[in-house]
């Protein structure tokens, strides 16, 4: 991914010195560490965030997330990631929720501090090799906003090949082929916060704040009860 981020920030004459984690999770800024919030770049989380933001949905009633990823997959990683995404399309903070938990699942409740209540459904059950499930949902008085066609189930390629071998590509972006589309948003995120100092400084807020509402889960699965996150 550090090569994708080289490009864009030659390409553009961006000064900052950024080299990305090996994971992609922090970017060192001129020797400063700042999170990366991939969801912030991919165009459907984007798009359902202004859906939100200019009232075509109307009135929220619910939300309803669910991700399923591979077996080993740490459950409370997820939730970050899934707080994140709620956050951000919904334009507000979580300030309280509830956690339960089994062995590779967790189910969660989340109300943010604009009165959205968001159900988040976690799983870690799928066999190596087989792609991350997601949905993301947002059920209101004037209908229905969601970041996947209503009837599928599954994520879909943008280019299908039939023939003899059968084969499915996602490039979507313009300037970085070869990459996953976690890594473009990745790429593209880390490369929107080496250029500009206020996306540093929010994104670390951002991921701060993500941090406590994790912590809060963790406190709601040991204790079976509604916890309020920290402000």
């Amino acid at each position: 991914m550090q090569k994708g981020l080289d490009l864009l920030l030659n390409k553009y004459s961006v000064k900052a010195k950024a080299v990305l984690s090996a994971d992609g999770k922090t970017l060192a800024i001129d020797g400063k560490e700042v999170p990366v919030l991939p969801w912030e770049s991919e165009r459907r989380f984007i798009e359902l965030r202004n859906l939100v933001l200019t009232g075509r949905l109307g009135n929220m009633c619910t939300y309803r997330i669910g991700h399923t990823a591979k077996k080993g997959t740490d459950l409370f990683e997820l939730l970050a990631r899934e707080v994140g995404i709620l956050e951000f399309t919904v334009n507000s903070t979580a300030k309280e929720i509830f956690a339960i938990a089994g062995k590779n699942t967790m189910n969660c409740i989340v109300e943010t501090e604009n009165g959205c209540v968001c159900t988040i459904e976690l799983g870690a059950t799928l066999e190596a090799g087989q792609k991350d499930v997601d949905k993301h949902e947002i059920i209101t008085d004037n209908g229905v906003g969601c970041d996947r066609v209503v009837d599928t189930q599954m994520p879909q390629e943008s280019i299908y090949v039939f023939g003899k071998n059968e084969r499915a590509f996602m490039d979507t972006d313009a300037e970085l082929y070869g990459y996953s589309e976690l890594q473009i948003n990745t790429i593209r995120n880390a490369f929107a916060t080496a250029k500009n100092a206020d996306v540093q400084t929010a994104n670390m807020v951002k991921w701060a704040h993500i941090q406590k509402v994790v912590a809060a889960a963790k406190v709601s699965l040991a204790t079976l009860e509604n916890v309020k996150v920290e402000a």
